[in-house]
């Protein structure tokens, strides 16, 4: 195909809705983009292209996905191009183009590396292009990544999809089955963040636990962070998204000896109630159990997250009070809450006993409302204790806005925050002490 002719002084905007997963997939669009010649902007309403990536999980997701899409459409001229990639394309296809006749391309989930071949289609030749295939793709250390995150951190994808199949989740269906990188690839990866100054690496996936299992390979994840702790730059390596199904006792052994891994463990409990459990195809709660005590006995200051669905079908009042009396007794540090949303194509939305919207909502906020006591309570034990601190933000003394940072307990962008009123660079670490708690969830740090 013939290039574009001055295509360098087209300029790219780029909306990434969703998780962390998804926007580094936005990243190696726009690493992508940048190596090709493209000129990036974050003002993407004045953009020659405007890129969504979208996410569509649940109904929620969706609703956020075409309010963004309508807003681009309503506001754009039109010689601009529109781009729909990720998850929404990937679940409702060729139906986006009958809803929003003004897409110029589809992209689903294993299609977004050859945007700039999309690009060309429909700039050079004017086409509507359709790129929707069975998601199989997953990037490599090869892909140039433009990071978005704050320099301190970024984000570290060891896998793609999932194959835990709960009865609630369209992930497999979206993100197809799980697919872990290679270890030296990864840890190439690494390397380069290295480089660039990245101190923290967030490991993520579907299923972070199921790291290496695809590939019939044991202990594959803790193989992985020994040789992450053994790169130079990098000081904390931050796991998320660990299944209880497939966890690895060997990691709460690294994390109690390591100097880099941090004290911090997110297990998506989802309910604490075995008949639910059940339902939901999850482990049964006496595994999770089983590894939050063995954490906490091994290590007494870690920080656990959790993330919980409410309202699933066939929930009843005493399914949900052993829930609550669950969460008062394990004392999670950070806890996310989700409304069952009911999805065609997963085998809990032919399930009876759906539950209203008015009592899923209801639940969601006793939960939350406990959580909320649970979080003010172990932040307040922390007032007068010392821990270091990334930079995320710098103090803007003309803007009269504070710095941001986070400490290990603080994962970036879904726990609370650490707040400071001291002159340090984005990216460093420094001394912090607890003075106050913040609004329930941040925390007021000064320098030691």
């Amino acid at each position: 195909m013939t290039p574009i002719k001055n295509k360098g002084k087209l300029t790219v905007g780029l909306v990434s809705l969703g998780c962390p997963k998804n926007l580094i997939d936005s990243e190696v669009i726009l690493g992508k983009l940048g190596e090709k010649g493209y000129i990036l902007t974050s003002s993407y309403l004045s953009a020659d292209i405007i890129i969504v990536n979208t996410c569509s999980f649940i109904s929620a997701a969706r609703e956020e996905s075409y309010e963004v899409i309508s807003r681009i459409i309503r506001n754009k001229s039109p010689h601009q191009k529109l781009i729909v990639c990720g998850c929404l394309p990937q679940l409702e296809k060729r139906k986006l183009f009958s809803k929003f006749p003004e897409i110029d391309a589809l992209l689903g989930t294993s299609d977004f590396h050859q945007i700039d071949k999309v690009i060309e289609k429909t700039i050079l030749k004017k086409e509507r292009v359709f790129s929707v295939s069975k998601p199989q793709f997953i990037y490599n250390s090869n892909f140039s990544r433009l990071v978005s995150t704050p320099p301190g951190y970024a984000y570290l994808k060891i896998a793609e999809g999932c194959s835990n199949r709960c009865s609630y989740c369209l992930i497999p269906r979206l993100r197809g089955s799980f697919r872990s990188r290679e270890i030296n690839d990864v840890i190439k990866e690494a390397k380069d963040l290295a480089t660039m100054g990245i101190k923290e690496v967030i490991l993520i996936a579907q299923d972070t636990s199921f790291y290496g299992n695809d590939r019939g390979e044991k202990n594959y994840l803790s193989s992985l962070l020994k040789k992450l702790e053994k790169i130079k730059g990098i000081e904390w390596i931050r796991l998320l998204y660990l299944h209880p199904l497939h966890f690895d006792f060997e990691i709460i052994k690294l994390m109690k000896y390591s100097s880099k891994i941090c004290r911090y463990l997110d297990i998506p409990v989802q309910h604490t109630h075995n008949d639910i459990l059940k339902l939901m195809g999850r482990p049964p709660f006496e595994k999770t159990l089983r590894i939050i005590e063995k954490a906490r006995e091994n290590i007494p200051e870690i920080s656990l997250r959790t993330t919980l669905i409410v309202g699933f079908p066939g929930e009843r009042e005493h399914h949900f009070k052993k829930l609550l009396k669950d969460i008062e007794k394990l004392q999670f540090d950070w806890l996310g809450v989700f409304t069952y949303s009911r999805e065609k194509g997963t085998p809990a939305y032919f399930m009876p006993s759906q539950l209203p919207h008015e009592v899923k909502e209801k639940r969601k906020k006793i939960i939350l409302k406990l959580q909320q006591s649970i979080t003010e309570k172990k932040n307040r034990e922390r007032i007068g204790k010392t821990y270091p601190v990334i930079v995320d933000i710098a103090l803007d003394i003309d803007l009269m806005k504070e710095g941001e940072g986070h400490t290990f307990f603080q994962a970036p962008e879904i726990d609370g925050k650490s707040v400071f009123k001291e002159p340090f660079s984005q990216g460093s670490i420094f001394q912090g002490k607890v003075k106050e708690v913040k609004n329930t969830f941040d925390l007021y740090v000064c320098r030691v």
